[in-house]
């Protein structure tokens, strides 16, 4: 019985260093998996932020280029109305006889120019 006892004493004490052993070695792939799965995620995300810095500094370039584009529609826009009112004018006989007394000295019947130097 002695025998059997020291037999059995002697087995735990060689399972237990194998027992470690393994625990250290699953320990040490844990590690590499989580240091392999944490240089992986942080690859994607500094790829994701990257793009959406990207992105955003295009969207504020486009905006930019959206405003100045408005500004300069609505500009057209006054000056078509501007040229709309002016032929809309031309087309009036009134309003080309006052050009032509204003600016070319015509005159009408009966009446008579003064040209005066400061004009």
């Amino acid at each position: 019985m002695r025998e059997l006892s020291k037999i059995e004493k002697r087995e735990a004490q060689s399972a237990a260093p194998q027992h470690t052993m393994q625990r250290d070695g699953s320990r040490k792939r844990l590690l590499r998996r989580l240091a392999v799965f944490l240089a992986f995620a942080l690859t994607v995300v500094v790829s994701l932020n990257v793009t959406f810095y990207k992105q955003k500094a295009t969207i504020a370039e486009k905006q930019g280029s959206i405003a100045k584009l408005k500004q300069q529609a609505d500009q057209l826009d006054t000056e078509e109305k501007q040229l709309k009112d002016e032929v809309n004018k031309l087309n009036d006989d009134e309003y080309i006889a006052e050009i032509a007394r204003r600016d070319y000295f015509f005159s009408n019947k009966n009446e008579t120019i003064f040209p005066l130097k400061g004009q």
